[in-house]
């Protein structure tokens, strides 16, 4: 069965103050005791996730995604601030997957 996923980002004090400067105070939520942000990742972006994620994984129990790494949280907590909507899962990954980065361009031989 086909369903979103949610991607729960963890925050710290500058990335809060950052959220709540954005008007992104009441979309903060408090999970196993740590403040995070929750976007989510609809089912039609679901397959170029994937890719551009391998190791992190759709957990259907939960409904979240493990192993989201660091480094992707940070750019799309920036990507959500930027555009002042949690809804940003396509714009997201447009910036973050890159599938021809370091190959050579192809040239048409004629």
């Amino acid at each position: 069965m086909a369903r979103d996923y949610l991607i729960t980002v963890p925050l710290d004090d500058e990335k809060i103050k950052k959220l709540e400067e954005a008007g992104f105070g009441d979309q903060i939520t408090e999970v196993g005791g740590r403040k995070v942000i929750q976007v989510t990742l609809p089912q039609r972006n679901q397959r170029k996730f994937g890719k551009a994620f391998p190791k992190a994984t759709l957990n259907d129990q939960t409904g979240e995604v493990d192993g989201f790494p660091e480094d992707a949280a940070n750019l799309l907590l920036d990507v959500v601030i930027e555009n002042k909507t949690v809804e940003v899962m396509h714009l997201f990954l447009l910036k973050a997957f890159k599938p021809l980065a370091g190959k050579e361009l192809r040239r048409a031989i004629h």
